[in-house]
């Protein structure tokens, strides 16, 4: 029988739109870029992300997501859409069972800076 390939652990990743010209200016919009498929999605995923900022430090329990779905009015798989979006573009991560805040969208953002600056020669500057 042939063997399949080891995969490693699955890379989290989404599509995040940016859109020249056309700045957001809020936080509901800069979520609404993340989940542009959805409204819907967008604000819970926006709700979700202040609930796990509230429980910082010690984070959100990942069994949180019960409560959190019968609440809310959603299906396990819209949540798991949310969870999938959030996590993609490095807003929120699991660690130790708990969801917490992530730097991963911040360091994406600034490594894009740096190798769009480095190759246009351009100079970015954070306002």
């Amino acid at each position: 029988m042939p063997r399949r390939a080891a995969r490693g652990p699955p890379k989290q990743k989404t599509t995040i739109l940016f859109k020249a010209g056309n700045l957001p200016s809020n936080p509901d919009e800069l979520f609404r870029r993340v989940f542009w498929k959805s409204d819907f999605l967008a604000a819970e995923a926006h709700n979700f992300w202040r609930e796990v900022k509230r429980a910082e430090p010690a984070g959100l329990p990942i069994q949180a997501w019960k409560d959190w779905i019968s609440k809310r009015g959603m299906s396990v798989g819209q949540f798991y859409n949310m969870i999938h979006g959030l996590v993609g573009a490095g807003f929120v991560e699991k660690r130790d069972s708990r969801w917490h805040l992530s730097g991963g969208f911040l360091r994406e953002l600034e490594q894009m800076l740096t190798v769009y600056s480095t190759e246009s020669g351009l100079r970015y500057q954070l306002a």
